[in-house]
């Protein structure tokens, strides 16, 4: 247990990763209703509000980077929100909560009386949100980089590789999970933001419109990533197509070129009389033959069909 904040009346205490018996501790510590230590007990719960007498339970889940995999986890916050109070409690480690609690006192340690609302766990609350998803935004400004760079390599000498295909299905792996990580975000948040009404005097409609304008810019952005990464993954199956077709065209003219001269070999090769079988320079005119007609053939298909 970390008791990372307190001004005045207002605590804010956040948990890491706990163990099962901190979490039932958590329980009885704050005589939480039984729905809601299962919740925190029994991860990946689907992102959800619960509203109770004199405080607020809610589930989201944010991006986490894996560097060992290439790809984004999900990070599991459980928030439980009093008047003065504020418990938090992630599934894993971050270093995000740390800055929340740096911006927070930068802000608030020289309020005058009229912004006095934001000592309070109602905007601990709006700055753990807003923290969260400029980091999200940070992570698709870099995914944009990255889809620009895949762009450049697809279409470089050598570009079309094995390595280049798995970075374009990890991009698209992990657009797809951010996508519907922050698919029910939106409307939970519209609802946070009447549920809070309930709480608290001050109006924090501002911060929580921020929110949402912000939640809006993360969908948009994942919508268009989401396409550049299709559209780049088509293009790297057309060439891959082009190229198959151009080797598997190459190899038939050679096979045709190998197989005019195996023919010749093969007829000559037979216990028959033939032309020239008596002739001391049969070998030199068969190769000469064999030479000049894979030349003619190269030269015409080189002309008319794979190698224009």
């Amino acid at each position: 247990m970390r008791n990372l904040l307190k001004i005045g009346r207002v605590s804010w205490i956040h948990f890491e990763n706990p163990k099962k018996s901190e979490l039932l501790e958590i329980g009885e510590t704050y005589d939480l209703h039984e729905i809601i230590l299962d919740d925190i007990v029994e991860y990946w719960v689907q992102d959800k509000i619960d509203t109770y007498d004199n405080h607020i339970f809610m589930v989201f889940h944010f991006p986490k980077y894996d560097a060992v995999s290439k790809r984004y986890v999900s990070n599991e916050f459980s928030i439980i929100l009093w008047k003065n109070f504020i418990v938090t409690i992630t599934s894993q480690k971050t270093n995000h909560i740390e800055k929340i609690r740096e911006e927070y006192l930068e802000e608030t340690k020289d309020l005058e009386d009229p912004e006095k609302y934001k000592i309070s766990p109602y905007y601990i609350l709006y700055k753990i949100f807003d923290v969260m998803f400029d980091k999200t935004l940070k992570i698709l400004s870099k995914n944009t980089k990255d889809i620009m760079f895949l762009e450049e390599e697809i279409f470089s000498q050598d570009g079309l590789s094995k390595k280049l295909l798995e970075e374009l299905m990890v991009k698209r792996r992990n657009l797809v999970f951010l996508k519907h990580l922050f698919i029910p975000q939106a409307e939970l948040i519209a609802e946070l933001q009447k549920t809070i009404e309930k709480f608290y005097d001050w109006q924090l409609d501002l911060y929580f419109e921020d929110l949402l304008y912000k939640l809006d810019k993360i969908e948009n952005q994942i919508n268009i990533l989401t396409k550049n990464i299709s559209s780049l993954s088509e293009i790297y199956n057309s060439l891959m197509n082009i190229k198959l077709n151009s080797l598997i065209g190459t190899l038939t003219v050679f096979t045709l070129i190998i197989w005019s001269m195996t023919l010749i070999a093969w007829i000559y090769g037979m216990n028959v009389h033939l032309p020239m079988a008596e002739s001391p320079s049969a070998f030199f005119i068969i190769s000469g033959i064999m030479i000049i007609l894979s030349l003619v053939l190269f030269l015409f298909f080189k002309k008319k069909w794979w190698f224009h």
